[in-house]
């Protein structure tokens, strides 16, 4: 990934919010300077490396003391609205669930660092698997720059989106949780943002892959579709086949790592989205029947639930994309004609089978920790659990 880019996600630790190291060696080349280095200095690299680990560490647990304080603060001080138990009961019942997602994130910085290093270098490496084992430009610098597009996107809307609330509920005097989980409102949103992110990544990569694939089939199917750049003499090689399921493997484990240090976050913090609609729909119900106490309220909570609902539907959006260029590369194997003139004809073909049945038993896609799979199908289904749910 671009320095930029983790250097913007190293900011996103002090939220306690996991990041990659972007000084390690896997993330810059390696230069005839780098390796004249004496072992001495190496030493205390490695120590200070060391150090700044434990350093991080400490910090994480001081983070977890201060989410417990902060929880217990809110319900000590937050008072009971008369004749309005109920209202209450939901808005405490939100307050825990944004603190125990915290409570989650902050476990993952501290348990998961290892397999989200790992993630990182597999980005790295799936970048130099296209350039090298396959030759194929994957348009670098256009990408990043939709990347940082993206970025300043999310963020803006979920500011816009905040700053909005904060001034509505300013105005009508707001008297819930906000103030005492605004710090784990905005760790939720800047770890889905960076998920996102990811996501992004891993769809721009399998375009890339299905672009090459696509060649192939047109090479028999459509000559009228091939492109000049291309030697389609190599493409229809073992070795290219090889080397396409090479990258393909990077890109599940890819997608296994992703499941792996974020499921839990992805499973919580989607879960208090969905619970924080529901109860914004509830409390403005409330509202129009006249019911509760705190008029106009439906006023700050329709900036709120638009920023949440634009977050989720697009990480929706990008999980169900990279399902659906899963079984495009799976349709393309399929299509693949192998010419009786090819080399090593047996071999080929025993080689596009199995990888086309690994793509039909081992569908890539974006897990919540088993509990649902992030998809289109999911998020239309919130809005009914939304219905049968709301009173």
């Amino acid at each position: 990934m671009e320095q930029q880019l983790q250097a913007w996600f190293r900011y996103a630790s002090i939220l306690g919010i996991q990041t990659g190291n972007a000084h390690t060696p896997r993330n810059q080349h390696v230069t005839g300077l780098c390796r004249a280095h004496t072992k001495r200095r190496s030493a205390f690299s490695q120590k200070i490396n060391v150090l700044i680990s434990r350093l991080q560490r400490c910090y994480y647990y001081a983070l977890l003391l201060w989410v417990f304080a902060v929880y217990i603060n809110g319900l000590y001080w937050r008072r009971r609205i008369p004749n309005a138990m109920l209202t209450w009961l939901v808005a405490t019942t939100l307050f825990t669930a944004q603190a125990i997602t915290n409570v989650l994130i902050i476990a993952e910085s501290l348990w998961k660092q290892q397999e989200h290093e790992a993630f990182l270098l597999l980005l790295q490496r799936i970048a130099f698997a296209f350039k090298l084992r396959l030759r194929q430009p994957i348009e670098q610098q256009q990408f990043l720059l939709s990347l940082r597009r993206l970025l300043c996107f999310s963020m803006a809307v979920w500011l816009v989106g905040l700053l909005l609330f904060l001034l509505t509920s300013l105005w009508l005097q707001y008297i819930g949780y906000f103030w005492y989980g605004l710090w784990f409102i905005i760790t939720m949103r800047v770890r889905i943002i960076q998920l996102l992110i990811y996501l992004r990544l891993l769809q721009h990569y399998m375009r890339c892959l299905c672009k090459q694939l696509s060649q192939v089939v047109a090479y028999h199917s459509a000559p009228d579709s091939r492109m000049l750049d291309y030697n389609y003499a190599r493409l229809l090689t073992l070795e290219y086949l090889l080397a396409v399921k090479e990258v393909y493997a990077l890109l599940c484990e890819a997608f296994h790592l992703l499941n792996d240090f974020a499921g839990w976050s992805l499973y919580s913090i989607i879960s208090c989205f969905m619970l924080d609609i529901t109860c914004n729909i509830y409390w403005s119900e409330l509202i129009l029947d006249g019911s509760a106490s705190r008029r106009y309220y439906y006023i700050a909570s329709i900036w709120w639930i638009i920023s949440m609902i634009a977050i989720v539907w697009h990480i929706c959006r990008l999980s169900d994309n990279c399902k659906q260029l899963d079984r495009l590369i799976a349709n393309l194997l399929s299509r693949i004609i192998v010419s009786n003139t090819a080399r090593s004809l047996r071999t080929y073909r025993l080689c596009l089978q199995q990888f086309t049945m690994q793509l039909q038993l081992q569908p890539l896609e974006v897990s919540a920790r088993g509990f649902f799979i992030l998809d289109m199908p999911l998020l239309m289904s919130a809005p009914r659990l939304i219905l049968i749910y709301t009173p």
